[in-house]
């Protein structure tokens, strides 16, 4: 079932608009159970929460743009000044506060997923209270890398729903009917997931093999016959949940011996994404933009100009 696109507005003192407790209330009250659940060693979210810490582990490293604030322009304390004898402690000093920033982004995406699941807003006013804290400074450079990680690992936008008090509502990106929560035990939004492999099969000429893909997702620490610890098991969302509904297509490939098989889009990849969103998607991916991609680029825009004309 499909969230609503509908989302409860914030009201003019920071609480939601709805019949349950205050928005700053449940904040708190999940900014506790979240910062508990990343300093443990075993991290499992409650069960009334359904997720769990996702913004670390090897899935991270595999997307340029959320791997670490040192690509993301965190300031050196000495800008440039620094002499040969404070270099090495300012360096320090650096590499902690990217660490800490990165800590900033894991709580912040976990929280904006149960969010999510709730179909509720946020308020700026409860991230900083709950998560940024003494931070509110570098406010901007975290709430911008926590909404790139969450469109590129799990496919869900970030908008602002109320401009006055600043208020974000999460959702499925534009197009889709389907966001995978249902599938697997942790309920996580798998949008993303299904839009990287649609980018691979583009990238590839619109039929890829198996084995392509698998050399692919390795990357990003997805393995073909290893339960991951945020998607579950790869091989059956690929090749059973995303075919049964109907947004890949797997088949034999021609003339292969041994046999192999080979993915395609399917006929709702088609009805609810565009090669040119898809190409937009992958572009960051790898941060870039999709010019850089020329050919596939052409292709894209000679589908967009097609569909204007339809």
């Amino acid at each position: 079932m499909p969230h609503d696109k509908e989302h409860p507005q914030c009201s003019h003192d920071g609480d939601l608009q709805h019949g349950h407790e205050p928005q700053g209330q449940e904040a708190a009250q999940v900014s506790q159970a979240v910062e508990e659940t990343l300093s443990s060693p075993n991290p499992v979210m409650p069960s009334n929460m359904q997720v769990v810490p996702v913004a670390t582990g090897p899935i991270i490293a595999g997307f340029p743009h959320c791997a670490s604030f040192s690509s993301t322009g965190v300031p050196s304390p000495c800008e440039g000044q620094c002499d040969d004898s404070s270099s090495s402690k300012e360096e320090a000093n650096r590499s902690a506060l990217e660490a800490l920033l990165d800590k900033k982004v894991s709580f912040l995406m976990n929280i904006l997923l149960v969010y999510y699941h709730r179909k509720e807003s946020i308020s700026k006013a409860d991230m900083v209270k709950f998560v940024i804290r003494e931070h509110e400074a570098l406010y901007s450079s975290i709430f911008r890398k926590t909404c790139r990680c969450l469109e590129v690992i799990f496919g869900l936008e970030v908008k602002e729903v109320d401009a006055t008090n600043h208020c974000y509502a999460i959702s499925m990106k534009e197009g889709f009917t389907y966001d995978g929560i249902h599938c697997g035990e942790l309920g996580i939004p798998k949008i993303g997931l299904l839009m990287f492999v649609l980018g691979v099969i583009f990238m590839k000429g619109h039929r890829a093999t198996e084995e392509h893909i698998w050399e692919v997702m390795k990357q990003t620490g997805i393995c073909c016959h290893r339960k991951h610890f945020i998607f579950g098991d790869p091989k059956q969302l690929f090749t059973q949940e995303f075919v049964k509904e109907r947004y890949l297509v797997c088949q034999k490939g021609p003339d292969s011996d041994p046999e192999k098989y080979e993915l395609l889009w399917g006929p709702r990849a088609y009805a609810e994404t565009t090669k040119m969103k898809v190409l937009e998607f992958m572009a960051k991916v790898h941060g870039t933009d999709p010019p850089a991609f020329p050919s596939l680029y052409e292709e894209a825009q000679l589908e967009e100009q097609e569909r204007a004309h339809t």
